[in-house]
């Protein structure tokens, strides 16, 4: 099997990959206009600007560039809506690109789901491929009760990554650059101001969980051999009445439960403090956007539609951060138990695979009639 389980989903997923990339990239249009739409219904029908005389009206859905060395061309001049009509026809709009953004999550959710239970049953089944090839030997030295935990329950997370392993990066990315983007468009400075708290939770925090994940290897080591043990206990426990032995079992089953009750407590304590602090710093930035945004629309340089913009935008950007951060942890998890995985099924002496081999072979073509 491969070493690494990136390049396991590549070789294996690569057509699957490519298409939801594409799918992707193509979400991010409809995403960046949702940004930029509140920021027209605040400025225009609801401020009133542009509708200033009574019974003025606004074109609605204009097309026209500026294009170089011709100038401005108008492919369509649009519709001629009054005030309200205006902001019913810019909310529906918005509503519209809610529903599409909708429906491209809905989609990729969807297929990242499938592709990641296809690739959980194409594991499964080459772990036990593995096992019908393993040496009779090495079936004295290890415990049923192990290898069933490991073909069952230990890739069972990795069937969850595999649908995110190239999709999660770059639709959290794009949706974070986008909103970065956007913000830097309406002000450079609450831009900046954004840019300075992402790149505190891109450096702190996973350094922060880098113990979460020693916490977690460790948690599942003792959980594999708390499973072999119990095994062996119910596989012996004729011996254990017969030499009366119960109370030890007990104490070694104790002192197990002991060990794993630490880590998994030390877990959830770092776990919940990386949790305030990320919270902490993404509220964090609201408070400075109202600060300081408000204090440039006091001072004239920056409009409400923009400063709502703005905060709008802002909401988007904690989420696809904190998921982002949680991924390269995901990554990090799966690999660990993806290479323990691999380490147990790779043993010497492994039957060829072509001696399990089905060979059909086709008869050769009939030349002559049937006969009784």
């Amino acid at each position: 099997m491969e070493a690494s389980l990136a390049r396991y989903i590549w070789t294996h997923t690569k057509k699957q990959q490519l298409w939801i990339l594409m799918i992707v990239v193509l979400s991010m249009i409809p995403y960046f206009m949702s940004f930029d739409l509140p920021k027209l219904i605040v400025n225009g029908p609801i401020q009133g600007r542009g509708f200033e005389q009574p019974g003025a009206t606004q074109p609605f859905m204009r097309l026209h560039y500026n294009l170089p060395f011709i100038g401005e061309v108008q492919f369509f001049s649009g519709f001629q809506l009054d005030r309200k009509e205006t902001l019913f026809a810019l909310s529906l709009v918005f509503l519209l690109l809610v529903v599409i953004n909708g429906l491209f999550k809905l989609y990729i959710n969807t297929y990242k789901g499938r592709l990641g239970e296809r690739m959980l049953r194409r594991i499964r089944f080459d772990l036990v491929d593995r096992v019908l090839r393993f040496p009779p030997v090495y079936f004295k030295r290890v415990k049923s009760a192990e290898v069933a935990t490991m073909v069952k329950d230990e890739v069972e997370p990795l069937g969850g990554f595999i649908g995110d392993a190239f999709l999660q990066p770059v639709l959290l990315g794009g949706q974070a650059l986008t909103a970065m983007l956007f913000i830097m468009i309406q002000n450079v400075w609450l831009g900046m101001i954004a840019a300075v708290i992402v790149v505190i939770q891109i450096v702190l925090i996973p350094r922060m969980r880098r113990r979460l994940i020693v916490l977690g290897r460790q948690r599942q080591l003792t959980a594999r051999a708390l499973s072999g043990r119990v095994g062996e206990i119910v596989d012996g426990i004729g011996a254990v009445h017969v030499h009366d032995t119960s109370n030890y079992e007990r104490a070694d089953i104790a002192a197990r439960l002991g060990l794993i009750f630490k880590i998994r407590f030390d877990l959830y304590q770092w776990k919940f403090m990386v949790k305030f602090l990320n919270n902490f710093l993404a509220q964090l930035t609201p408070f400075l956007f109202y600060m300081i945004g408000g204090y440039l629309v006091i001072l004239g340089r920056l409009d409400v539609g923009q400063l709502v913009a703005v905060i709008g935008a802002y909401k988007d950007l904690p989420g696809p951060m904190k998921e982002l951060i949680d991924w390269d942890q995901d990554r990090q998890d799966v690999q660990v138990k993806y290479q323990q995985v691999v380490e147990q099924f790779t043993v010497e002496g492994l039957i060829a695979p072509k001696i399990g081999a089905l060979t059909i072979d086709d008869p050769d073509p009939m030349t002559k009639p049937l006969s009784a």
